[in-house]
This record gives C-alpha cells, sequence and structure tokens, in this order.
C-alpha cells in the first residue's frame, strides 16, 4: 500500500472519529446557532464586521454556499438540510482529496477559513467550537524545519507534550526585518528582508500564531 493511500485512509478514520466528537462536544455557550443567520447575529453581536458577498462558496463534495468578509477575512458558510446531511458532507470533502481549510461544524453549518489571522480563528473557535478538522496536504511531506522549531518552541513555552500540538497550516512571507517585524521598542532589528514562515497552531482548544525565520532558529509569537 502506497504512503498516500495510507495517509489518506488514515485521514478518514480520522474525520470519522472527529464527527463523532463533534457530536458529543460540549458546545461553548452562547447564541444558539443553527443556520447562517444565527451566524451573522452572533458574529455582529460580537462586534465583528460581517459583509456579505456575491461570492459563490465553491468546493469540491460541498453544495454552493456563500461567502462573507469578517473583518478582512474571507469566511466561507455552507447550510444543509440536517445535521445527517452536514456530517456526509464532511466526510465526502475529506474522501475528495482537495487541500482542506479550517473547518467547523455547528448546527446546519460547515464554516471553512482558508486563512491564518488568530483573531478570526479565536472568533469563529469561540462561537462555533472546535476545529472538525486540522487542514492539511493529504500528500506525504514533511514539515519544513520551521514547523517543527515552532511545535518545539510552544510545548517548551506551555510545557506540554509536542504530540498534542496541532498544525493549523503555514505559509513562507518574507519578513521586514531579522526581529521578523516584531521588534520592541528598545530593540536593535537588522534592517534587512528575512524570509521566513507564519505558522499558525492549536494547543489544546487555543490558536497560536508564530513567525519564524526559514531554518525556525527565530520563532517569535504575534501575540
Amino acid at each position: 500500500m502506497s504512503s498516500r493511500r495510507l495517509t489518506l485512509l488514515l485521514a478518514v478514520w480520522l474525520l470519522g472519529s472527529a464527527l463523532s466528537a463533534c457530536r458529543r462536544q460540549s458546545l461553548p455557550p452562547g447564541p444558539v446557532i443553527v443556520e447562517t443567520e444565527d451566524l451573522v447575529r452572533a458574529l455582529r453581536q460580537a462586534g465583528a464586521e460581517v459583509q456579505p458577498t456575491a461570492l459563490l462558496a465553491l468546493r469540491p463534495a460541498l453544495p454552493g454556499g456563500q461567502t462573507f468578509f469578517v473583518g478582512q477575512e474571507k469566511v466561507e458558510v455552507f447550510e444543509f438540510e440536517s445535521e445527517d446531511d452536514r456530517d456526509r458532507a464532511l466526510e465526502a470533502l475529506l474522501q475528495a482529496g482537495a487541500k482542506l481549510p479550517s473547518l467547523w461544524a455547528r448546527g446546519r453549518l460547515i464554516v471553512a477559513y482558508d486563512g491564518l489571522d488568530g483573531g478570526t480563528i479565536a472568533l469563529l473557535s469561540g462561537l462555533l467550537g472546535d476545529l472538525v478538522l486540522i487542514p492539511q496536504d493529504l500528500v506525504v511531506e514533511p514539515y519544513p524545519p520551521a514547523v517543527a522549531a515552532a511545535i518545539a518552541w510552544l510545548s517548551k513555552t506551555d510545557g506540554i507534550d509536542p504530540g498534542s500540538v496541532s498544525v493549523i497550516g503555514y505559509e513562507p512571507v518574507d519578513w521586514p526585518d531579522g526581529c521578523l517585524g516584531l521588534g520592541g521598542p528598545d530593540e536593535i532589528c537588522a534592517a534587512v528582508i528575512t524570509p521566513g514562515w507564519k505558522i499558525a497552531l492549536q494547543s489544546g482548544d487555543v490558536p497560536v500564531i508564530v513567525r519564524t525565520d526559514e531554518l525556525g532558529a527565530v520563532v517569535r509569537p504575534e501575540s
């Protein structure tokens, strides 16, 4: 059996476990969210600016959904006839083999977010509960060294098992200086473009966004 096939089967098994956990999980306190209007209302009550768009949300294995801007971030919302239909769609989405966003499931909704903004992830998690699925490519590739360094940094900082840290996503970034754009008022930072990474991790229910240089020798949290 190929590594890719084995990884896909493992991912499908994990999704099945995640769907079961999704039904059992204790939802966050707050407004009841069943349909799209409930979510928009809850976001606005939380102080977020929510703007509907004419853009149709299209993803493999999912029906057409609605696209909203929550602040400056694009969020896609898919509404189903029932929670069972929602769960079947989640499984089909994984089996389609596409690159996966951050996903939440609550009521009859699937909410998808491709970005790495920590505030948006925290806001959606606060209203919708835990992420149903940690996004990842199903292609078997090792993480860049900087991602492993970020995981090691977070596990040491929080005193937790590295295996409990999930990788939400990562992207290459050219930082404006040697301090990765996060230098303090009394800090001297080399004024050179520094290639590196923006990495989103999760420890328990808390998303953490960190910046690193190219190899992970320097790791700095955004907040």
